[in-house]
């Protein structure tokens, strides 16, 4: 009898020092959580890196643009970039036109024109064709509230609005709407700069 109790104390102390299969599941349960956790934290961040690393770009491409633009001679701005073709007969190559490309950003699946960035001026479609700068287009962004418009020509001498003038051709302001839109890490995106050209 005292070999059996030996024995079976033996045997209950071997159990009490390993880890039955129950416990081994939970925790390896409890780990495969952990990991989990921690990889979806890392894959966040990267995400969230690279979200910020497309709003840098899309900024620094615009306020690019912009920087070119204002080196550029101020009456042809808006035949150069406006989107009628027949305005930008007879200017010196290259002409730039209404749409632009952005390094490191990826065009929307529904973009027409398959570019990332536009530049949009306050100006009207013409029947015929073409475009026209106008006083009158509304965009309280660019400063053009409706029924006032904004006087873009300086003809006005100090009389109140409304501002109506079509100044295609005589525009001393020139407001003008940069747009990069494109898909990445965070999904569709957009940045924007509203910015208004004077004449030097």
């Amino acid at each position: 009898m005292g070999k059996q109790r030996v024995r079976a104390l033996l045997g209950s102390r071997r159990q009490r020092e390993g880890f039955s299969l129950i416990e081994v599941t939970v925790l390896s349960l409890l780990l495969l959580v952990a990991i989990g956790g921690l990889s979806g934290a890392v894959l966040s961040s990267l995400r969230l890196s690279r979200t910020t690393e497309e709003s840098t770009i899309a900024d620094e491409a615009t306020r690019a643009l912009a920087a070119r633009m204002q080196n550029e001679p101020f009456r042809e701005l808006f035949r150069r970039y406006n989107s009628d073709p027949n305005d930008q007969l007879g200017l010196a190559p290259p002409i730039p036109g209404p749409a632009f490309d952005v390094t490191g950003l990826k065009p929307r699946s529904d973009d027409p024109d398959g570019r990332v960035g536009r530049i949009v001026f306050p100006a009207l479609d013409l029947p015929g064709g073409g475009q026209a700068l106008r006083e009158d287009v509304v965009d309280e962004r660019l400063g053009m509230l409706a029924g006032e418009g904004r006087d873009l020509n300086g003809n006005a001498n100090g009389a109140p609005p409304p501002y109506t003038d079509d100044v295609t051709n005589d525009y001393r302001l020139l407001p003008v709407r940069l747009i990069v839109e494109w898909t990445g890490a965070g999904g569709d995106r957009s940045y924007e700069l509203d910015l208004v050209l004077v004449a030097p």
